[in-house]
Formats: structure tokens, C-alpha cells, sequence
């Protein structure tokens, strides 16, 4: 397979860190003088080290997706002083400082319109054709603008595989990223005022620990991110390395059951189960029943009030909002109410629900990806985006080959990230930690696809027919 040649390294000169240092030094110095001009103080310290980290990673795609994560995680963290509305002026400018440079390569490269690449920038024509009848047109011009940002820089880092140990180091920047966001996250558990630490749902009365976000769910969605990735390079680590990757499984854990997120954990359930199934056949039958076994025992023990916690029949009423969203994909079944703004819906008179986290406009959770796509774009659009999107693994998985060991990223992560689209709303076009491994593992396997693809057409080109004639002898 013929694969782009590997980016070299790049090392910023020592000069620019003694210059950073330098920096920041004399605004602690100012800052410890004044604190009236702090915050001002802060703000350009803060500019001048994101510029020089987005400089810096550039031209190391592995860190570039460690940054990508980080912004996506931590930039609308509950500890910065801003307010919901206000959250886009941090996650923006980083995401256009971090991405720009991609988006200038990505688009020089042929291979941007070729296959699933192109049909992604397709999907993203009509989320800006869209803009001219949304219900709210700048959210989607923002959003698709974030979804664009980060799309090609996913790209752009899939691009740089070469091998399977590339893959490997990309996934275990990721879990850098994912490790340095947990961290985070325990420190908001120690240093944040408990009452946004915990979430005490109004109905039940279950305290869940939502830390440093705005969900508890999302604290789910990091812990299924981390033990699927996690998972798939366990194989590729060793001594202490693999260590520290056992302790932040542990840790986004016990995190994820402290969230009281159920649906990320039956995805990896799940995933784990086909998994076993694809690789040892009918040999994980036992293994299969062991675990469930054992899992169950502990649940029942453990907590046995935590798979029949809420209202489980209806979902915890995702199925009322479920029908609704239906009926408005029937009054626009072809081309929707524009690009991510479905939250906006349920603002209707003859919305069945007036309480809770269905008041924020655009951005309400319908708690269902699918049912949000069709909303947001239409239901030729949603089955536009299933047919590219699982083209590239449905053929890999026909397939014999797989150098770049992908089957297990698609069990382990893709299939478990799928199935949280069903009860959740949050993995949408490349966003949060879930979005992006997911977008990056279809980069890839659409990148195999794509060049399985070339190889076999050259292989199988016809000859060039050579036609020879007879020498033809006098005789007598």
C-alpha cells in the first residue's frame, strides 16, 4: 500500500523555550506587583503560549491530536469565568490557530477529493447551504466552521500514517491527552466548590459527579474514549508505560461509575463482545459467559439499584423527546432545520417537556446522534453520512488484511461510540473526545480503503496486447 512518507519532527530552537520562560517569569513578577492588572496580564500570557504550543505542534501530528482533545475537553470546562454563550471565545480562536496550518495542506492534496474524504466535504456543503433556512443561522456557521476546523486536522494526522507503530503512537497521544484531562478532572474534584463538583438530578435524587463539566455524561463519554483506546495499544506497552495506562483505565473507571453513565459502559460491553467473538469465534463463548457472570455479581453487590436507577422504559425519558423529534423530521424530511441547531425544536408550544436541560435552544441534546442528523440536515443527509461513514469498515472488515490493525480500533472505540448515538447526542461531527477518535479511525480505515483500492486496479490492469506474426519462409 502506498502511503505518504512519515513528517519529520520539528524542534523549535531553544532560544523561543528561553524566551517563553522569560516571558512568563516577568508577568509573574508584574502579576505578584499588581493584581489589578492580572487578569489582562493572564490573557496575554495565556495568548502567547497557546501560539507558540500551536507553532510548536504543527509538525508533529501525534500532538497535534493531543492538542485537538485538550481543546475539545477543557475549553468548556465549568472552572473558566465564562458563561454558556461566552464558552466560543476560547474554543474558536484555539481551534483556528491549531488547525489553519492543516487546512492549508489538507487542501493542496488531492486525496481531499477522493472517496470518503470528499463525501465528508459534501456532508459539510449542505450543513453550509443550510445556514440561508436555519432556525438559528449563526449557531450553524459556528458550528460547522468547528466542524471543519477540526475535520481537516483529523486528516491531516491520518495522513501521516505510514505503519502500524504510527497508528499505535498516534493512539497513545491521544491517551496523553485523555490523561492530562483527567487530571484535570481530579483536581476540579479537589479544588471546585462541591456544588458544581455534583449533580443531584431534580427527579430521582441520584448525586452523579459531573467535576469540571456541565454533564455528567460527558465524564461517560471520557471513560468510554480511554478504556476503548486503552485497550486497543495495550498489546504495544510494557514495563512502566504500561503501568500508567492501567492506572488511568482505573481511573476513568471509577470516574464513569461515580457519573452514574450507563450507556458508554454498554457500548464498551458490547464492543468487548464482538471483539472476543471476531478473534477467538466460537472459543469466547465460555469467556463471554464468565464475564457476564462476574460483571452482574458485582453490579447486584455493589449497587443493585444502578441498572433500574430512572425511568428505564422510556430511557429516562429520551423516548418523549425521541417522537417529537420524529414528528418535526416529518414536517422537513429533506433537508431539516439546519446545520447542529436541533436543540432549538423544543423550544415549540407542543414540546411534552417544560423542565430541565431542554431549555438551552441549539444547545439541547436530542440524545440520539441519528434523530439529531435528521433534524439538523435532512434524512437523505443522515443516510448520506451511514454509507460513507461505514463504507471504509465494512470493507475492511471483508477483508483479510489489516496492517494497520484497525479491526480492533472499530470493535473497541468505533462500534462502542456508535451505539452511545443511540442514547446520547455529544459524539457528533468530530466533537469531544469520543468524535475525534471515532473521526480518526474512519480517516484511516477510509485512507486503507482508498489505497487497497488503487493497488488492486493496478494490479488487475490489462496487458498491453503484443501480436506477432509469422516469419514466412520461400520455398523452392
Amino acid at each position: 500500500m502506498e502511503c505518504a512518507q512519515p513528517s519529520r519532527t520539528y524542534k523549535p530552537p531553544a532560544s523561543a523555550m528561553l524566551c517563553g520562560m522569560a516571558v512568563l517569569g516577568l508577568l509573574a513578577l508584574l502579576m505578584l506587583q499588581s493584581r489589578n492588572v492580572a487578569l489582562g496580564i493572564v490573557g496575554i500570557a495565556g495568548g502567547i503560549l497557546m501560539i507558540w504550543v500551536a507553532w510548536r505542534v504543527q509538525r508533529d501530528e501525534a500532538q497535534l491530536l493531543c492538542a485537538l482533545l485538550v481543546i475539545e475537553e477543557l475549553s468548556g470546562a465549568t472552572f473558566l469565568p465564562l458563561t454558556d454563550n461566552q464558552h466560543y471565545m476560547v474554543r474558536y480562536p484555539l481551534l483556528i490557530a491549531f488547525c489553519v496550518t492543516a487546512v492549508w495542506t489538507g487542501s493542496r492534496r488531492m486525496e481531499i477529493w477522493r472517496g470518503g474524504f470528499r463525501d465528508y466535504l459534501i456532508y459539510f456543503g449542505l450543513g453550509v447551504i443550510s445556514i440561508g433556512y436555519s432556525l438559528v443561522p449563526e449557531y450553524s456557521a459556528a458550528r460547522i466552521g468547528a466542524a471543519f476546523l477540526i475535520f481537516m486536522g483529523i486528516v491531516t494526522i491520518a495522513w501521516s500514517v505510514t505503519d502500524r507503530k504510527s497508528v499505535d503512537r498516534l493512539l497513545k497521544w491521544y491517551l496523553i491527552g485523555t490523561g492530562i484531562v483527567w487530571i484535570v478532572v481530579l483536581l476540579g474534584m479537589v479544588l471546585m466548590s462541591q456544588d458544581l463538583v455534583w449533580d443531584v438530578e431534580k427527579v430521582s435524587g441520584v448525586v452523579r459527579l459531573r467535576s469540571i463539566y456541565g454533564s455528567p455524561n460527558a465524564i461517560g463519554e471520557m471513560a468510554l474514549a480511554t478504556i476503548g483506546t486503552g485497550m486497543v495499544v495495550w498489546g504495544s506497552m510494557d514495563g512502566w508505560k504500561r503501568v500508567l495506562l492501567g492506572a488511568e483505565m482505573a481511573i476513568a473507571l471509577a470516574l464513569g461509575v461515580l457519573a452514574d453513565s450507563r450507556s458508554p459502559f454498554v457500548g464498551v460491553a458490547v464492543g468487548g463482545l464482538l471483539y472476543l467473538i471476531w478473534r477467538y469465534r466460537m472459543r469466547a463463548v465460555p469467556m463471554i459467559v464468565v464475564l457476564g457472570v462476574v460483571s452482574v455479581g458485582l453490579v447486584s453487590q455493589l449497587n443493585p439499584k444502578y441498572l433500574t436507577r430512572g425511568n428505564v422504559s422510556s430511557l429516562t425519558g429520551r423516548t418523549e423527546i425521541w417522537r417529537f423529534a420524529i414528528e418535526k423530521i416529518e414536517q422537513r424530511p429533506l433537508f431539516g432545520w439546519g446545520f447542529e441547531v436541533e436543540g432549538e425544536i423544543m423550544k415549540a408550544r407542543d414540546f411534552p417537556i417544560w423542565w430541565g436541560p431542554w431549555e438551552e435552544g441549539p444547545r439541547s441534546s436530542l440524545h440520539n446522534e441519528y434523530l439529531s442528523k435528521a433534524v439538523s440536515l435532512g434524512v437523505p443527509a443522515l443516510l448520506f453520512w451511514v454509507f460513507f461513514f461505514m463504507r471504509p469498515w465494512l470493507a475492511l472488515l471483508r477483508s483479510k488484511e489489516d496492517p494497520w490493525n484497525l479491526k480492533p480500533l472499530f470493535f473497541l472505540v468505533v462500534v462502542p461510540v456508535l451505539l452511545l448515538d443511540f442514547t446520547e447526542g455529544t459524539a457528533g461531527e468530530c466533537r469531544f473526545a469520543v468524535g475525534i477518535i471515532a473521526t480518526l479511525g474512519w480517516a484511516l480505515a477510509e485512507r486503507w480503503r482508498l489505497a487497497t483500492r488503487q493497488r488492486r486496479a493496478a494490479t488487475v490492469s490489462p496487458q498491453p496486447l503484443i501480436l506477432t506474426t509469422p516469419s514466412l519462409r520461400r520455398t523452392g
